[in-house]
């Protein structure tokens, strides 16, 4: 045996390590879909060590009320000293590195639990937005040095990939951690786009996997 410790599941509270972890989120499978790219990213990157520090992976479940609960538990490990988090945005070509979360919830299509939120907010009592913290011009310098599609982008959505990234800014600021945290948005699988049966772009999930490695290994330059 390896000695590698399993992907964490969905709930677990990994331990941090001495040196400090980056947490890497992911989502389940949602819609007609039963891959998600950004599941198979954190399970697959779970457990790795990048800069010296620990990788602890989490799969989210598509419901804004539990994956809010996962990520302020694990916002309270021990030794964090990042946030990345990864979501699906069927259509994009490219990686697209979000700068912004804003407070609004519009969901195109029901949650996992049937449930279909329209002009909402994410926090009633929070501010319209928050930049993400990540240094993503330095990431988007490097994901394209390395020959990676990649962009910076303004909109990500007004569904859970949004939600997400709006909350945990806001759990950062609201308890003053020092912790960096954004989100990137990433196509569909080859084998997604091949189920569809449509013109749409995909990208490998090992290109992926490299482009999250390189937003993880910057996450605190």
């Amino acid at each position: 045996m390896s000695g590698r410790r399993p992907p964490s599941r969905r709930g677990a509270r990994p331990a941090a390590g001495r040196a400090g972890h980056i947490l890497l989120t992911g989502f389940e499978p949602f819609g007609p879909d039963a891959l998600n790219p950004s599941r198979e990213l954190a399970k697959a990157l779970d457990g790795r060590v990048v800069g010296g520090l620990a990788v602890r992976g989490l799969v989210l479940p598509v419901e804004h009320r539990a994956a809010r609960q996962l990520v302020d538990q694990a916002l309270g490990e021990p030794g964090l000293r990042a946030v990345v988090q990864l979501g699906l945005a069927g259509g994009r070509a490219r990686v697209a590195l979000e700068r912004v979360g804003v407070n609004a919830m519009d969901y195109p299509m029901p949650d996992n639990a049937g449930r279909l939120v329209s002009d909402g907010r994410c926090d009633p009592d929070g501010p319209a937005a928050y930049w993400a913290t990540l240094p993503l011009p330095a990431i988007l310098r490097e994901l394209t040095a390395a020959g990676i599609p990649a962009y910076l982008s303004y909109t990500a959505g007004t569904y859970l990939c949004n939600f997400t990234l709006y909350t945990t800014l806001h759990a950062v600021a609201r308890r003053g951690l020092d912790v960096r945290a954004g989100f990137v948005h990433l196509p569909y699988l080859p084998a997604m786009v091949a189920a569809h049966g449509l013109e749409e772009p995909s990208m490998d999930q090992a290109l992926m996997q490299r482009a999250v490695e390189i937003v993880l290994g910057l996450a605190l330059a």
